[in-house]
């Protein structure tokens, strides 16, 4: 072999090399970059733990998206169950309307948002927020959404059945736990804690309440929700409160949410139900709620 043949292969040799190790590096950037990648896909919070910003009674992480305004109106019908005041003579509670809530939530950003509506019973008049503080992540290096709930109500009732303005105001907060334990589970755990201005002699101006609740996904487009409040350390003589309990059904068609629910409470709102509720499920003291909801997008 000749001196300058051997001096192109030399060089040829080189080169090839040269491109064989600048791949080898090219392609463990990528790895990297895609493995990265696949890091931060990780750390994207869990989406739609639940359907709604509500179970039944219960609220859950849920918010409203940004510039979305979500019209609702909510129906609570009057007792099934004969023992309760219900049967056929009034439909089952069909012919009744224990409560009906009107109201406007709207996103001012994706993770606040706020609202207002009004209430049939008592009359009241209510101003909401709601704040993700913290999002659960699909890697489970936050392990639970935690959001904060808060409103304020305040009765339009006719001045004969208030003493003084300052009697119509209730406040109620609480912060809602929630986990998304896999695709077909979700649970929420709320304390709660509600104040109001004017109360009977006997009883509690400030009650903590505990609220827990649950979506099971038993086929691609149907789940059983549940949820339950208990709140504590309430005697009020001649009175017996029970807890509100709810139970439905979720299905979902052409990208709508129909559910069928059942409770005990007395309110839509929790100002209402928590401390209100003289229904007794066990005697057929549940009725029958449903929630319209439609969105609208506000702003570009």
């Amino acid at each position: 072999m000749n001196k300058h043949l051997h001096k192109k292969l030399h060089i040829l040799f080189i080169l090839v090399m040269t491109l064989f190790n600048s791949n080898i590096f090219a392609q463990d950037d990528l790895l990297l970059q895609l493995k990265e990648e696949s890091m931060d896909d990780r750390r994207e919070p869990v989406q739609a733990s639940f359907k709604g910003d509500r179970i039944i009674n219960v609220q859950t992480n849920e918010t409203v998206k940004k510039k979305n305004l979500d019209v609702r109106v909510s129906h609570l019908f009057g007792n099934i169950g004969k023992k309760s005041g219900g049967g056929f003579h009034n439909l089952y509670g069909f012919d009744q309307s224990q409560d009906i809530r009107i109201s406007l939530h709207y996103g001012i950003t994706d993770r606040l948002m706020a609202g207002f509506g009004r209430t049939k019973r008592h009359e009241n008049l209510e101003g909401l927020l709601k704040y993700k503080l913290l999002q659960q992540s699909i890697d489970n290096s936050m392990p639970v959404s935690v959001t904060l709930f808060g409103n304020t109500t305040f009765s339009a009732r006719a001045k004969e059945l208030v003493e003084k303005d300052v009697h119509r105001l209730t406040y109620n907060a609480q912060c809602i736990i929630t986990r998304k334990f896999s695709r077909n589970f979700s649970m929420v755990i709320v304390p709660s804690y509600l104040h109001r201005n004017f109360v009977a002699a006997d009883d509690e101006n400030g009650v903590l309440s505990l609220g827990t609740g649950m979506r099971i996904k038993f086929t691609p487009s149907s789940s059983i929700i549940f949820d339950y409040y208990h709140t504590f350390g309430r005697d009020v003589s001649g009175m017996e409160f029970f807890d509100p309990i709810g139970a439905g059904v979720e299905i979902e068609t052409g990208g709508h949410v129909f559910t069928l629910m059942f409770t005990n409470a007395s309110g839509i709102i929790e100002n209402d139900f928590l401390v209100n509720t003289m229904d007794d499920w066990g005697k057929g003291g549940m009725k029958f709620s449903f929630i319209i909801s439609r969105m609208f997008k506000v702003g570009s």
